[in-house]
């Protein structure tokens, strides 16, 4: 059997075992959420990465595809999703109040801080946002600015209301889901919080950054997939609406930074869309396995490491420089399975797996009516490194998402905590 034939045979083999599994998933309970949107989008990188496999010029990028690999990273990323295949057989119908201000001082600081950086983006950026639209090179040219900046980041803090407002751009789509799920709504909240998209959405697109906004955009949809369950049928109506005008919106400057990016390619705008989207389960059979070396963790925990080790690199530049010697590295695609191989060997990211998410399961599971909005935070995060990170990496890496991990872990252990102090000093119930 030729190699064309083989590992036409396996990849199809893996779509169809997505196919089967979005199948049971909505056996299992009739309701579209945000697992079925996670395995929907398997289903399309899978395709994807068929239709790379059959093009003349970037099949040559891989090597023969092997049975075992493809069963290893199926199986990862189920018990990744496994939290959230049991919230799917549950039938909670409402949030618990968590009583507490917390989540209003929160979304306080985010509105400050995008407010914040309005000035640099109309200074800094201001005329290359324009210029994305009208000159084919710039969205090219916003990007390499980018990466050249990178080798003396890592080490200085340059801007803390960037910083703030990165950190926090996850716990700003979960807070706003949840205050669309409340009875009374603050229009004056949600407002704020739609303004701090729309600077996100813009920072983006100056920088050129496609899978800032393809990542924001999946957020977005896992966010309201999740809660969707807790909304009126009239909001979710609203959220529908206004989430498909967001996606023909949003779609329009990802295609100009593409053609940007790979306009006048040998392989052509169409190859490389194909490759960039299908590339994560196909590199990850050649090498997520056998990648030739260890990272130690200095991608998927840099920030953490770094308190222990002052030798950790100090961004992704460095970290290729001091692992070159290995096949792959995180300027190629093996999604968030293969960044934990990398780090930690195809055992040890097993372990961290089995462990992590068997004790998100007993943290999250809801057997009333009423769901703990703490639990259903951790059920976000969970969805999160499924949909952020199944065509790509690991979203939560290096300092700024060890910071937006960091967030989402402290907003959980505060809700948790305020639950557990209410309950002993019920006097401070509403502080």
């Amino acid at each position: 059997m030729s190699e064309i034939v083989l590992n036409n045979i396996l990849s199809l083999g893996f779509l169809f075992l997505w196919i089967i599994t979005l199948i049971g998933y909505q056996m299992i309970k009739n309701r579209w959420d945000g697992g079925s949107l996670v395995i929907v989008l398997y289903i399309i990188y899978a395709v994807f990465a068929i239709m790379t496999l059959n093009d003349p010029l970037f099949s040559i990028a891989f090597n023969q595809l092997k049975l075992f690999p493809y069963i290893y990273l199926y199986s990862m990323m189920i018990i990744a999703l496994s939290p959230i295949i049991v919230h799917h057989c549950s039938d909670t119908s409402e949030i618990e109040n968590p009583h507490t201000k917390i989540l209003y001082i929160l979304t306080f600081i985010i509105i400050i801080s995008s407010i914040m950086l309005i000035p640099g983006l109309i200074s800094g950026t201001g005329s290359g946002l324009i210029s994305i639209f009208t000159d084919s090179s710039a969205g090219k040219e916003a990007y390499l600015e980018q990466v050249e900046g990178v080798e003396d980041s890592g080490s200085t803090i340059r801007n803390l209301p960037a910083i703030i407002f990165n950190s926090l751009t996850d716990v700003t789509v979960f807070l706003f889901f949840y205050f669309l799920t409340l009875e009374k709504k603050n229009i004056w909240i949600l407002s704020g919080l739609i303004f701090s998209f729309i600077i996100n959405f813009l920072i983006c697109i100056s920088q050129g950054q496609r899978g800032g906004l393809v990542t924001s955009l999946l957020t977005l949809a896992g966010g309201y997939m999740l809660l969707k369950q807790y909304m009126s049928k009239r909001i979710k109506k609203i959220s529908r609406h206004i989430g498909l005008f967001l996606s023909l919106l949003i779609s329009f400057p990802i295609i100009v930074i593409t053609v940007s990016r790979f306009d006048g390619e040998t392989g052509g705008i169409g190859g490389f869309v194909n490759w960039y989207i299908g590339q994560g389960s196909l590199y990850f059979n050649n090498y997520g396995l056998t990648p030739g070396g260890c990272r130690n963790g200095d991608r998927t925990i840099n920030l953490f490491k770094r308190v222990i080790d002052p030798s950790t690199s100090q961004n992704f530049m460095e970290r290729r420089d001091k692992y070159h010697n290995m096949e792959i590295n995180d300027n190629l695609f093996s999604t968030f399975v293969g960044d934990f191989t990398l780090d930690f060997g195809p055992a040890g990211a097993f372990f961290i797996f089995v462990i992590f998410y068997s004790s998100l399961i007993r943290l999250t599971r809801e057997r009333k009516q009423q769901i703990k909005l703490y639990k259903l935070l951790l059920l976000y995060f969970a969805l999160c490194v499924s949909l952020q990170g199944g065509m790509t990496l690991f979203s939560y890496s290096d300092v700024s998402g060890n910071l937006r991990m960091l967030n989402c872990l402290l907003l959980y252990a505060y809700l948790r905590y305020h639950e557990q102090f209410s309950r002993a000093f019920p006097s401070q119930k509403n502080n």
